[in-house]
């Protein structure tokens, strides 16, 4: 699977770990989907082989539930996931934010659409009143996810 890996423009998408080393709350790719760990049990080692590792995880971007199972010493890919704030300058007719990054971290995004759930509706709402809103967008093997919207009060 590392041969997909490279052909995301170039950037790796996830980096490979070992399953013993997972934590709860980590990250992990089941299925070719970016999940956050939410469980994980070790199975003991059988007479044939060694500890199983169980993961239940949800998918980042979809909220589904996910398992994976992987022996212990086994290599599973860990997805690379970042999150970015930016200042929302414009929500255009189409319902595409202009995002401006915070602190010079990546660039100016016109390519993520403001959702149409809670936190989208919150982002909506603020900019109409003028505030100057601040989001948190979440980013896995090129997908991205409004995760936090925030008004920025500390003024320019």
């Amino acid at each position: 699977s590392s041969g997909i890996n490279a052909e995301y423009g170039g950037a790796a998408k996830w980096i490979p770990q070992q399953a013993s080393a997972i934590k709860k709350g980590g990250h992990i790719m089941i299925k070719g989907r970016p999940c956050k760990v939410v469980n994980i049990s070790t199975s003991k080692p059988g007479k044939h082989g060694s500890a199983k590792c169980n993961f239940t995880a949800i998918d980042l971007f979809t909220g589904d539930k996910k398992e994976a199972i992987s022996p212990g010493h086994a290599n599973v890919d860990v997805p690379i996931v970042t999150r970015l704030e930016y200042t929302v300058m414009d929500i255009d007719d189409s319902g595409f934010f202009s995002l401006m990054p915070n602190e010079g971290q990546g660039e100016m995004r016109e390519d993520i659409r403001c959702p149409d759930d809670g936190e989208g509706e919150k982002a909506r709402t603020m900019f109409n009143d003028g505030k100057d809103v601040m989001v948190t967008i979440l980013t896995a093997i090129g997908e991205d996810r409004l995760v936090d919207v925030k008004e920025n009060t500390k003024g320019n």
